[in-house]
């Protein structure tokens, strides 16, 4: 099985195809506002390197959020687009289960526990989601949600090592350090250049779906904001009415 994957729901903006399990390229921009402008040759790069096309495709998936509201709307329509026009099946992955996805990928002296996504959600809050890796499943404890930093700790179990991934990460690390009682000997924390999002880890994430389930319904599928998309406006437009 041949699977398109698509991720737009942080800066960075990228696309891979894996087949059978194996990741066959990924290639990415990683750059605010570039979105719209980058996707689409990045997606035909895959393919060029792939040495595929899109009918060859058995499906797509694609990164449903949560994330930027704009990276997540671009994603999903280019995707909606290609499927539409291919009749191939499409699925949408949770970013931060991706994100996961992507964490058990990696080799640990130590395996960790758990694993806990976190993307920037502004101001104090982050997107967070927590996982158990077992073996190949990934078992959602803490389903994606926004919260405050300061209140993630109250989420977190007592023991076990806890690997930390995304954007989100570093915010939650100087909270940590502020904190009187603070031990990073709990947490797994990797270096900014691999601490991303994968596209890869949404395809493969994705090949799993299509294989058991098939396809979504493209016409009901939305992003997945958690926190609602007009708040802020609303917000803005009830300082100006007083």
């Amino acid at each position: 099985m041949r699977i398109l994957g698509i991720e737009t729901a942080t800066n960075l903006c990228a696309a891979a195809i894996v087949a059978d399990g194996k990741v066959l390229c990924e290639h990415s921009a990683d750059s605010p506002h570039v979105h719209s402008e980058k996707l689409v040759s990045i997606i035909d790069n895959c393919f060029q390197t792939a040495k595929c096309n899109l009918d060859s495709l058995d499906g797509i998936a694609v990164s449903i959020g949560p994330g930027s509201f704009t990276g997540l709307r671009i994603g999903l329509s280019v995707a909606k687009g290609l499927s539409y026009a291919t009749g191939k099946s499409l699925v949408a992955v949770p970013t931060l289960k991706g994100l996961a996805r992507y964490g058990m990928s990696m080799n640990f002296a130590e395996r960790p526990n758990y694993i806990l996504s976190l993307l920037d959600a502004r101001r104090d809050e982050v997107y967070i989601a927590l996982y158990s890796p077992k073996g190949s499943i990934i078992e959602e404890l803490v389903p994606s949600t926004a919260m405050a930093v300061k209140h993630l700790t109250a989420h977190l179990p007592e023991n076990g090592k806890i690997l930390i991934l995304g954007d989100g990460a570093e915010k939650f690390l100087q909270y940590l350090k502020k904190a009187d009682n603070y031990d990073n000997s709990s947490y797994i924390i990797l270096p900014d250049a691999v601490n991303r999002c994968s596209a890869a880890a949404i395809a493969m994430l994705g090949e799993n779906i299509i294989s058991e389930h098939g396809g979504e319904d493209i016409a009901s599928m939305e992003p997945l904001y958690v926190k609602e998309f007009y708040t802020l406006v609303r917000t803005q437009h009830q300082k100006e009415s007083t």
